[in-house]
């Protein structure tokens, strides 16, 4: 009877588990996951992408202050009010990119006008990503764009030889040049911007280190300050201009002109004026890559030949 009350008496916790079964303490700190940081590809970077996505590579070349950077920010931010060149917005990998680049731009910045940030030779190559879905069909089409500061590219004239290291020109689909429009405005330099923009594209196209199939485009930035009667002699200079480089390159590559003014200052100016056009030659379907066929030689084994028959079949 006393063992019986004993063991009624007796408080058994159900959930209690022996030590050995126990599941010890997790550590916070190892359940932390690092997130891409959202900021300009690396060229390590860049080709991680490229495994995965057949993306093309948009070489923008000009010397410093030409408006390299705006003229591709200005594109993202096309794409924050909506559709854009009969594309929409789906996806980046370079968001703060974009975003630390626009900043100035913007009336949170506190600036009395719009900025870009500069690009510093210190850098390096950086790209910015951008991928993009057709109206029509939803395809998407992925864009790496390159971006680097104008000092390099304005060495190159002096030094060609560092034209055949720069590999976001090997590998470029196509290779923007760009004339900073201010410059044509104003008489004094003129001259001087179709020189250096000249012997950069010759440089560059001579170097042997781009395809045939490479689009070569010249790109006209700030083309509102061209505008008027009281600059016609600056656009005519221009298209006499534009006419030599198309003869300089004609036979060996694509070649296209083009007419911006990514951020106009005047009220009554088209926003983003020639962007679209530009934009939607860079999302055309890359041409296939031309592969030559390996010169084989003389096979003079059985062994060989029958090898090479069951290779054709």
């Amino acid at each position: 009877m006393t063992n019986q009350l004993n063991e009624e008496e007796t408080d058994v916790d159900v959930f209690e588990q022996p030590e050995s079964v126990k599941v010890q303490a997790v550590d916070t700190t190892q359940a932390w996951v690092s997130l891409p940081t959202s900021t300009m590809l690396t060229l390590e970077e860049a080709d991680q992408l490229l495994r995965w996505r057949d993306a093309s590579i948009i070489t923008i070349v000009g010397e410093r202050n030409g408006g390299k950077t705006t003229l591709v920010t200005e594109i993202y931010g096309r794409f924050l009010r909506g559709a854009f060149a009969n594309s929409y917005f789906c996806h980046s990998l370079t968001l703060m990119g974009f975003e630390r680049k626009s900043f100035h731009s913007r009336a949170e910045s506190g600036r009395s006008y719009p900025d870009t940030d500069r690009t510093s030779a210190q850098d390096g190559l950086r790209f910015f990503h951008l991928a993009l879905s057709n109206e029509t069909d939803l395809l998407r089409r992925d864009l790496l764009i390159s971006e680097r500061a104008g000092e390099v590219y304005r060495e190159i004239r002096d030094r060609p030889d560092r034209a055949v290291d720069m590999i976001e020109i090997l590998k470029a689909t196509t290779i923007a040049f760009i004339v900073d429009g201010e410059r044509v405005a104003a008489p004094r330099k003129r001259a001087e911007v179709f020189s250096s923009v000249r012997n950069i594209v010759r440089v560059v196209t001579n170097s042997g280190n781009i395809s045939s199939q490479t689009h070569i485009q010249l790109v006209v930035t700030k083309f509102d300050l061209l505008e008027g009667d009281e600059k016609s002699q600056a656009r005519d200079a221009l298209v006499t201009f534009e006419q030599a480089i198309e003869s300089m390159l004609s036979g060996q590559f694509h070649f296209e002109t083009f007419h911006t003014a990514a951020r106009s200052l005047h009220p009554d100016s088209e926003p983003a004026q020639g962007l679209a056009p530009l934009l939607k030659t860079w999302l055309r379907p890359k041409p296939p890559e031309l592969i030559d066929n390996p010169c084989l030689p003389e096979l003079t084994d059985e062994f060989d030949k029958l090898l090479v028959r069951r290779v054709v079949q």
